[in-house]
Formats: C-alpha cells, sequence, structure tokens
C-alpha cells in the first residue's frame, strides 16, 4: 500500500509555514545583561597604611574553582545544584573582574598606588604577594550571596608572609535579582579586602622602602 505524497501546493504552504515559524522563533531571543564587580568608594586610608604604602604589592593571580570559571552569574540551589543565569553574564573573565577590584580597593585602604596585577615584569621585585584561590562566588537561593577564598601572602622570594588563610563572607542581595547579586559579591569582596588590607599593615615593617 503507497502512502499518497501531498499535493505540491500543501508542500510549499507547508515549507513556508516551517521557515516562518523558526524565523520567529529567532527574532524572540533573550537579550542578555552584563555584570561587573565594584570596587568600595569613598574609604580613605587610614594612619595605620602608612606603612603599607611605600610597599610594592603584587595582586595575583587569582585562580577560580572550575564551576565558577564560565561566564554565567551563578545561583546555588542546594549542596549539589547548580543554577547558571544564560541570560546574565559576566562582563569580563571573573578571576581578572576580581583582581582588579582587589587592587583598587587595597588601594583605596592603603592609599598607595604601588600596586601591580599579575603577570607583571620579571624585573620588577615585588614586597608583597596575595595569591588567591575563589572556591565560592556565587548566590545562595537568592538569599544571600557567598564568596569564600584561600588566599596567602608572600615576599618577593616566594617566601610566605602569611600562611593560606581561608575567608568567607555572606551577605544579602539589596534586591532579589542578578543585579542584587553583583552588587552584595561587591561588597563580599570588599570586606575580604579589608582583612587582606589589615594584614598587609602588620606585615610592613615600620619605615619600609619599596627600594630595598
Amino acid at each position: 500500500m503507497h502512502t499518497k505524497s501531498p499535493p505540491p501546493r500543501a508542500g510549499k504552504l507547508l515549507l513556508l509555514l516551517t521557515c516562518i515559524l523558526l524565523l520567529a522563533g529567532c527574532g524572540r531571543s533573550v537579550p542578555v545583561s552584563y555584570y561587573q564587580l565594584a570596587p568600595v568608594k569613598g574609604e580613605a586610608a587610614t594612619g595605620k597604611a602608612a606603612a603599607a604604602s611605600t610597599m610594592i604589592i603584587g595582586i595575583g593571580p587569582v585562580r577560580l574553582q572550575e564551576h565558577l570559571d564560565r561566564p554565567q552569574l551563578i545561583t546555588r540551589s542546594g549542596a549539589n545544584r547548580l543554577q547558571l543565569a544564560d541570560s546574565h553574564r559576566w562582563a569580563e573573565p571573573l578571576a581578572e573582574n576580581i583582581a582588579w577590584v582587589l587592587r583598587e580597593n587595597l588601594s583605596t585602604l592603603l592609599g598607595t598606588e604601588h600596586l601591580l596585577l599579575y603577570p607583571w615584569e620579571r624585573s620588577t621585585r615585588v614586597n608583597a604577594q596575595v595569591t588567591l584561590e575563589i572556591l565560592h562566588c556565587e548566590g545562595m537561593d537568592s538569599e544571600t550571596a557567598q564568596l569564600t577564598a584561600l588566599w596567602s601572602i608572600s615576599d618577593r622570594d616566594g617566601k610566605p608572609l602569611l600562611p593560606p588563610r581561608r575567608s568567607s563572607y555572606q551577605v544579602p542581595p539589596a534586591t532579589p535579582d542578578q543585579e542584587g547579586l553583583a552588587g552584595a559579591l561587591s561588597e563580599a569582596l570588599a570586606q575580604l579586602s579589608r582583612e587582606i588590607a589589615g594584614e598587609l599593615v602588620h606585615i610592613a615593617p615600620p619605615g619600609s622602602d619599596s627600594q630595598r
């Protein structure tokens, strides 16, 4: 038994209808919003920061846990479940954004521009190098933003000046959306920056000189 083929006119109409539906679907693509972490504002350096202000401080490298090394903003909805927001993305690689914001925060907190982002010229000798591994930088059930980092400070020869430390911050977003999440993560990074700045002040010897 043979199945009858549709009449040529019906076949053309079916093809035309299929093309129209495909074009309509392409025209309804969801727009993408882009976000950045931002540095703190208006936090002047204190008198205690004077010793660290003469040091040359290297920032980086900053490494991410593999699940964070992607453009989408992430929300953790359970111990084993992550939600990636395809229409809400970081405007630049997250590790680079974190390093830049940390540099700007430390510049403000320590009152210095003697800060270098990794990698710097091999001939440059830094007095202290801050390295970080970011373990969490994500939303938690849309109720809080979590930033967790392993970080340490070493001298120009790689000798530890501060043993590796684990710091974790949770900040509630001002609004329950991705913009609120980015803002809360910026505040969490500001808190981490204050902790690192405090250690750099303690490490810097009195009358430290970047030319030593």
